[in-house]
């Protein structure tokens, strides 16, 4: 379907875009409803009590849920996305609190909102932990409070443009520099001997990466480029070499996707200045 819609693109002929979802949500939906009688408090205190946290009780901030050590701790709702504009009252009420770090668990997060919690850091002075919760603590054989579950921070995923002009066009691809997977879907089993090289190699972890370089928000990913493993050739380019061409003087938004050997994806924006904007250089002759 990508090679079909990528062909489609290049010889300018009409096509539709597509995305691709996954069903944790449904999953997660029907636990709350025929396992917890449809209680968001109830998730609550179990992902709490398999995260080993301590539950707030009395009159504690309606936006902050356990601690954990010195640390307060955030958990999102079953069906909702992790936002910004979740994400910065609860920082606040951290701060408001007396607290230096909150951990915010969620199922699911929203794109770029690790780089925007960099920015609620430094703001509020708080430490913030994006972590995943694990889909094992809906399994009916785990025992919150006694069973070890691992929880894991979201992915890492740093990329820089790379920005040529050119008679007058801007000829731009993509790099990736960093990607650090979240290990969430690993088993316990292969937990030990994945960590290290996680950290060590992260990019091994990498099996496919595209790009849109014309993103708008709300419009589904367009697959511009992309680069993937095959069975018989583990290679994966680092760089994309597409030499896209904007021919307007406007900005433009570059979305980066990338889908690790787990099947989870990440994804985030990259800017692209107007033609009369700082830091492009001339293409050499």
């Amino acid at each position: 379907m990508i090679e079909i819609q990528r062909n489609l693109y290049i010889e300018q002929k009409p096509y539709r875009a597509f995305d691709v979802y996954n069903l944790g949500r449904y999953e997660r939906q029907w636990w709350q409803k025929e396992m917890l009688a449809g209680a968001d408090d109830e998730h609550r205190k179990i992902v709490l009590a398999f995260y080993r946290a301590e539950p707030l009780t009395g009159a504690a901030s309606p936006v902050l849920h356990g601690r954990k050590g010195s640390a307060f701790v955030y958990v999102d709702s079953i069906d909702s996305i992790l936002t910004l504009e979740h994400l910065k009252p609860i920082v606040e009420a951290t701060q408001a609190a007396g607290g230096k770090e909150v951990h915010s668990l969620a199922w699911e997060f929203e794109m770029e909102l690790k780089r925007n919690a960099e920015a609620l850091e430094h703001e509020y002075g708080v430490k913030v932990r994006l972590i995943r919760i694990p889909r094992e603590v809906m399994e009916k054989n785990r025992r919150p409070g006694v069973d070890n579950v691992p929880f894991f921070e979201m992915a890492t995923l740093a990329a820089k443009p790379i920005i040529k002009i050119e008679g007058g066009e801007r000829i731009v691809d993509a790099e990736l520099t960093n990607f650090l997977p979240s290990l969430s879907e690993v088993s316990i089993k292969e937990l030990e001997a994945l960590k290290e090289r996680a950290i060590k190699s992260g990019f091994d972890f990498i099996d496919f990466w595209a790009i849109d370089f014309d993103h708008k928000d709300g419009h589904p990913f367009k697959h511009h480029w992309q680069d993937y493993r095959l069975r018989k050739d583990r290679s994966l380019k680092l760089r994309s070499d597409r030499n896209h061409r904007y021919t307007d003087s406007r900005p433009h938004t570059i979305c980066l996707k990338v889908i690790d050997v787990f099947g989870c994806d990440t994804s985030i924006l990259l800017e692209v200045p107007g033609r009369n904007g700082n830091g492009l250089r001339r293409a050499k002759k």
